[in-house]
C-alpha cells in the first residue's frame, strides 16, 4: 500500500482481479472514473492471491482507514469482513463496508438489491446509507477462526468447491465442480448440536445462513435475515443422484422448503461434532473442517446499501 495514513473521507478500494472473469482489474478505470464522477475520495490497490484482501483491508484500518470499498464478489466481501475483524483495537461498527459487484455469483449483492452498473453502484457508495448487519463466526475445534457475511455449509456445496477448476472460468468452474461432485457424491453422516438439542443425520449438505442466496443464485434459505442475530440452518437429507437432479430447479425458485428432505430452523448457535474431517466452506471458499462451532454476532458491521434497503 503506498500511502501512510489516510483522512476521515477517503476509501481504501481494492480490486479483485480474477472476479468476474477479470472484471474486476479489466474495468479498473471504469469503476475509478464512476467513483470520481461522484466526488469520492479512494486509493485503490489490487489484491495479489487468496487472502490479500483481507490482509489489505487490516493493514489500511492499521493505517487509519474507515471507508473500505471492494471490487468484487461474495468471497471479496467475505475477506474484506476477515481484515475488519483481524483489527480488534478497532470496533467493526466504526468501519464502512461497501461492494461494488463484479463477481460471478453475487449473492449478498442480489440479496440486498446493490446495483451493478459501476456508475449507480457508485452512486450508491455516495449516498452513503448503511444497514448494520450480523456476521456469522466459525470457530474450529482445532483452532483459528473465520468470519462470513453470507452462508457457509458443509456437505455436497463444499465438496463442489473442492472440485473446482479455475475461477477464472466464471460459472462453468462451478458447473465443472457441482457435474464432478455430483459423481463422487457419498451422504455425509453429520452431527450437531444446537440450543441443547443433539441430533444427526445423513445428509446430502447443511447450510449456516446469514444471507439468503447462494452457489450463484440458489434461494436456500427464502427468509433468512441479515439483522436479526439468528443462522438460518437448512438441513437437505441423504438422496438419490437422480433425486437430486429432479430437484434443482427448487434451488432456484423458493420452493425448497417445500421439499420432504428438507428440514429448517433458527438458532444462535450450532455445534457440528462427530466424525472429524468434514469440508467447511464460508462464502463460497473452504475454509476448514469440523468439529466447528458457528454462532452469529448482531449488527457487527456496516454495510452501504441502496437507501431503499434501510
Amino acid at each position: 500500500m503506498q500511502t501512510n495514513s489516510f483522512d476521515d473521507s477517503t476509501w481504501l478500494l481494492v480490486l479483485n482481479p480474477v472476479s468476474g472473469r477479470g472484471a474486476g482489474l479489466r474495468d479498473r478505470a471504469k469503476i475509478e472514473s464512476a467513483l470520481s464522477s461522484q466526488g469520492l475520495s479512494f486509493i485503490s490497490v489490487v489484491s495479489e492471491h487468496y487472502g490479500h484482501t483481507a490482509d489489505l483491508v487490516a493493514e489500511g484500518i492499521a493505517r487509519g482507514c474507515r471507508h473500505i470499498l471492494v471490487a468484487g464478489g461474495d468471497g471479496s466481501l467475505s475477506e474484506a469482513v476477515n481484515g475488519i475483524f483481524a483489527r480488534p483495537e478497532i470496533p467493526p461498527t466504526e468501519i464502512r463496508l461497501a461492494l461494488i459487484p463484479v463477481g460471478t455469483g453475487n449473492d449478498w449483492a442480489r440479496a440486498q438489491a446493490l446495483p451493478h452498473d459501476y456508475l449507480e453502484a457508485a452512486r450508491t457508495v455516495a449516498a452513503g446509507a448503511t444497514r448494520s448487519c450480523d456476521v456469522g463466526v466459525i470457530d474450529f475445534a482445532a483452532g483459528g477462526r473465520r468470519w462470513f457475511i453470507n452462508v457457509a455449509g458443509m456437505g455436497f456445496d463444499a465438496g463442489v468447491i473442492e472440485r473446482m477448476p479455475s475461477r477464472k472460468l466464471g460459472r462453468l468452474a462451478y458447473l465443472i465442480g457441482l457435474i464432478r461432485q455430483l459423481v463422487a457424491y457419498k451422504p455425509l453422516s453429520l452431527h450437531w448440536n444446537s440450543s441443547g438439542d443433539s441430533q444427526s443425520a445423513d445428509a446430502f449438505v447443511m447450510f449456516a445462513c446469514n444471507g439468503r442466496y447462494c452457489g450463484g443464485g440458489m434461494l436456500v434459505a427464502p427468509e433468512a435475515s441479515p439483522v436479526d442475530g439468528l443462522l438460518d440452518l437448512v438441513l437437505i437429507r441423504h438422496m438419490s443422484r437422480m433425486s437430486v437432479l429432479r430437484a434443482l430447479p427448487s434451488l432456484f425458485n423458493g420452493s425448497l422448503h417445500q421439499h420432504p428432505k428438507v428440514s429448517e430452523w433458527r438458532t444462535e448457535r450450532v455445534e457440528f461434532t462427530g466424525a472429524p474431517g468434514i469440508a467447511i466452506e464460508a462464502d463460497g471458499e473452504l475454509v476448514g473442517h469440523t468439529p466447528a462451532t458457528v454462532f452469529m454476532l448482531k449488527e457487527a458491521v456496516r454495510i452501504v446499501v441502496p437507501a431503499t434497503s434501510t
